[in-house]
């Protein structure tokens, strides 16, 4: 694990329609994470509540667990207690 400190926030996220927080757009957050991750960062962050209820959750699934080893980032995700 590298030790680079700058994290990636997974809050606002790039959209495919800028009125609808709901539908992230991944190809270009796909791109985001690899530059992120070429310039030797590995740190990402993220919260259920983030894109309406567990959409960045989804998109950290899509566009950096299923793309990279799991040993070659660092995740966390915080738990929302209004959710609980």
């Amino acid at each position: 694990m590298n030790s680079k400190k700058l994290g990636f926030g997974l809050m606002r996220l790039p959209l495919e329609n800028p009125t609808d927080v709901t539908k992230v757009d991944y190809d270009v957050l796909c791109k985001m994470a690899d530059r992120y991750m070429e310039a030797g960062f590995n740190y990402f962050d993220t919260a259920n509540p983030y894109h309406g209820g567990g959409n960045s959750e989804t998109a950290f699934r899509e566009c950096i667990a299923r793309r990279y080893p799991r040993d070659s980032y660092t995740i966390t995700n915080k738990l929302t207690f209004f959710i609980v």
